[in-house]
């Protein structure tokens, strides 16, 4: 038995199949993506707290000789064991280096595949079917979204893709779909472009603001950020069925038959959803990049198709 597994033994340290299964479900929790175990990182302490480590067990160190040099070098043995059990997971492809991450994010982070998000998803407990609606990143997605955000803004664009014609959704196309989602909600930071709504599920699992096409789905939108829009949910049923769109200068447009409305219509108790748009003549919260704002060749097809006047 080497020095390390003995030091692991003497410890009762959990084995590195359990450290290797906590971490596939604390990358689901914290988004797909934890940084490098260095001291005093949260996602460290975390998942010590989840195994209900003694600070004895979370202090404890090994010992490295460096003979060349006639040093030693003091290494603590969570943080050891965290290493192991992550290099195990990026051995069985289940999660990405942060050698390789930091070329996608410019951060050092393990970062869950999508092999790796399914296995998560087993050992959370969590049906393989919600996989398409949370805004985990997997390296694969995350590929996919560098590509949406690095492509250069047409003078005149065509939000419309032809290939949406395919009735077989591929595997490639699926995510695409959330690289898509991924790519709006972040540029957005994680707000409605209209109220400004922000706020996730009591599990850190997914968040209420939604990635909205301007030129819809169904009319062969393309899964492009310049087509998108990140709504809550009420803002986006509202902007799908007409009752507002956008004009060139990003101001919001409301419908002139909101007038006609009962008066009860379109209220959050003293709250006026609708017409306090119409009022305010307000314009939308944008990205910080003015190279991913909305196009204005698919807002001016929202307000020409779907926009009632």
């Amino acid at each position: 038995m080497s020095y390390e597994s003995k030091m692991f033994e003497q410890f009762a340290m959990p084995t590195r199949k359990q450290v290797e299964q906590a971490l596939l479900r604390a990358l689901l929790k914290h988004g797909g993506i934890i940084k490098e175990f260095g001291a005093g990182e949260e996602i460290v302490d975390e998942i010590a707290s989840d195994f209900g480590l003694t600070e004895h067990q979370r202090s404890a160190f090994l010992r490295t000789v460096y003979r060349k040099e006639n040093r030693i070098k003091k290494s603590l043995l969570w943080h050891r064991l965290l290493f192991r059990a992550a290099d195990s997971l990026a051995k069985e492809k289940l999660v990405s280096r942060p050698t390789q991450t930091i070329h996608l994010t410019d951060r050092k982070e393990w970062m869950l595949t999508e092999k790796g998000f399914d296995e998560a998803l087993k050992l959370s407990n969590i049906p393989a079917a919600r996989k398409d609606f949370l805004p985990t990143k997997s390296y694969e997605v995350q590929k996919i979204v560098k590509k949406i955000n690095e492509s250069p803004r047409p003078e005149n664009y065509n939000p419309f893709d032809k290939e949406k014609k395919v009735i077989k959704a591929t595997r490639e196309s699926v995510m695409r779909t959330r690289a898509f989602r991924q790519a709006v909600i972040e540029a957005y930071r994680y707000k409605c472009a209209i109220c400004e709504m922000k706020i996730n599920s009591p599990d850190s699992l997914s968040w209420e603001v939604e990635a909205a096409h301007i030129v819809p789905h169904s009319s062969m939108g393309r899964d492009d950020i310049l087509n998108g829009l990140a709504l809550c949910h009420l803002h986006h049923w509202a902007f799908d069925v007409g009752w507002f769109t956008l004009i060139d200068d990003y101001t919001i447009n409301v419908s002139s038959k909101v007038h006609s409305l009962p008066s009860d219509f379109g209220r959050i108790g003293d709250y006026e959803f609708i017409r306090v748009l119409s009022s305010k003549r307000k314009k939308i919260h944008l990205p910080c990049r003015s190279e991913i704002h909305p196009h204005h060749d698919a807002i001016r097809w929202h307000r020409q198709n779907v926009f009632h006047q």
